[in-house]
């Protein structure tokens, strides 16, 4: 191509703001970031390019690509999330991708997936495939695939083809059962399998060596749970349970354990001595066991809605549990006693009524820029500034790596917690970075704090981000101690921070 068409392509680029004016040649253009630009098509010139390395064309109107493309063989990174296509672009089959987003588009179609065996990350998420069989070559690189929310019923073929996932996301699709198939994920160490139809689960499933799973809101009635040596962590919320058992062989390492909604008369006992989150919540258990007594390092417990009358004496043994929730539990006053032998505060009975955690809202950026008065007042090293805080929340909010929560009284922001994305070298992935949990002194002392931070755990899990970290004040006490309670840990790493002019 001429040079004219590379003054033709800069000057459309710079425009865009995705590229400055001083950039001499197209060799020059590694990363490219066009998202957001309205664009329905890429000029033919794209192709010259050749050195791009990461390529982000996220929230278009894109439904093809320039066939120049197949030029931009140093292209490992591209993102076409939310645009408009109907069936993968096969220009992508001649490049060396390493991770393909093709999220929320209106896919039907991937079988130029079979010719791209380079790819390791793979989100097809929110489309709408009814078929995937025969899109992933035998000796594909695959380590991380995400295909919820299409309508899938048959992923034997698939799964025969992911002996090196390590990843995978199955949810919100229509499959009835995990088949024999299954067991050819050997490297698998995360399965999310929620919202399906699944009422059966073959025997090779439970000899996988994966370390999370969830297979809530499915249709499981009767299953055993066993084996599965490597997992910590597993999810059956809202499955319409008639028989559930353990064996003694199951999960020796597990951490976390949900069975939320599942119709359960018994209070289950996991055999691991290692459960740290328990939840048996809205169920219908009377009786919680001394045993419980076992589970030394249990740090949540939720009982809500059930019909719980007593609480064995064990539960004020537990040095290291910092949530427990009994609330909707017919508790006698003996239960009652207990509770308050270990740490009320801990306790959703002494909760304040009427708070609703949710997701923040553009309108209630005023009222949470104006909570971070509360927070300043006691941490020494920031001034408030009513409009600088509400300039950082706002780009906070828009900021597409972050969550932000809030607690609400009617219409009235009490409470808050921000948090954002940040990726870590140390943890080789992304983690949460906690920037503000603020409670209204008038608030405190009645849980909302303590459940804006276990709602903001459970999304940086749900996220798969390695860890969440934050900063508090070295004077304040009660914020220490509060972390402390609630898992965190004090590292030995001092904050410094150097102001630009």
């Amino acid at each position: 191509m001429s040079t004219s068409d590379w003054e033709s392509l800069k000057a459309w680029l710079v425009s865009l703001d995705a590229i400055a004016e001083e950039t001499q040649k197209p060799e020059d253009v590694r990363r490219l970031d066009l998202s957001g630009k309205a664009l329905e098509s890429l000029p033919e010139t794209f192709g010259m390019l050749t050195q791009l390395a990461v390529l982000n064309l996220a929230h278009n109107a894109l439904s093809s690509l320039p066939d120049s493309m197949r030029a931009c063989e140093m292209l490992s990174n591209l993102d076409l999330r939310r645009n408009q296509f109907e069936a993968l672009p096969a220009v992508i089959a001649g490049l060396s991708l390493r991770s393909l987003n093709v999220s929320g588009n209106q896919l039907k179609n991937a079988d130029a997936l079979r010719e791209c065996d380079t790819i390791r990350v793979l989100d097809l998420s929110s489309n709408a495939l009814v078929t995937l069989s025969g899109a992933f070559a035998q000796d594909n690189e695959l380590r991380t695939l995400n295909v919820s929310c299409n309508y899938l019923s048959d992923l034997d073929s698939v799964f025969e083809s992911l002996a090196n996932a390590e990843r995978l996301n199955i949810s919100g699709n229509a499959l009835k059962a995990l088949g024999a198939s299954v067991g050819s994920l050997e490297a698998l160490e995360a399965l999310e399998a929620g919202e399906n139809q699944i009422a059966v689960i073959d025997e090779a499933f439970f000899s996988l060596e994966v370390e999370t799973i969830d297979l809530s809101s499915n249709q499981l009635r009767h299953l055993t749970l066993q084996g599965l040596e490597s997992l910590e962590e597993l999810m059956l919320d809202n499955n319409p349970f008639e028989t559930l058992e353990i064996a003694e062989d199951f999960a020796p390492y597990l951490r976390e354990f949900s069975c939320d909604g599942c119709g359960l008369k018994q209070f289950l006992l996991p055999p691991s001595r290692f459960l740290e989150v328990l939840c048996y919540s809205s169920n219908a258990i009377e009786e919680v066991p001394e045993a419980i007594a076992r589970y030394e390092k249990l740090r949540e417990l939720d009982l809500e809605d059930n019909a719980v009358r007593e609480l064995p004496d064990a539960l004020a043994n537990l040095l290291l549990l910092q949530t427990l929730y009994v609330e909707g539990n017919p508790l006698s006053d003996k239960a009652k006693k207990i509770i308050e032998i270990k740490h009320p505060e801990i306790c959703d009975l002494t909760m304040k009524r009427g708070i609703v955690i949710d997701e923040a809202k553009a309108e209630d950026l005023e009222q949470m820029a104006s909570l971070l008065e509360f927070l300043f007042a006691i941490e020494s090293d920031f001034t408030f500034d009513y409009k600088k805080q509400l300039n950082g929340i706002t780009r906070l909010f828009e900021y597409e790596g972050s969550d932000l929560l809030v607690a609400r009284d009617g219409d009235n922001v009490v409470g808050m917690v921000t948090m954002q994305r940040l990726v870590s070298s140390a943890a080789g992935d992304f983690i949460g970075q906690i920037e503000d949990l603020v409670v209204m002194e008038t608030y405190r002392k009645s849980g909302i704090g303590s459940r804006l931070i276990n709602k903001i755990r459970f999304i940086a899990q749900e996220k798969g981000y390695k860890r969440i970290q934050l900063a508090a004040d070295i004077n304040n006490d009660y914020a220490l101690q509060f972390y402390t309670r609630r898992g965190f840990s004090r590292t030995h790493l001092a904050i410094f921070h150097f102001k630009n002019a």
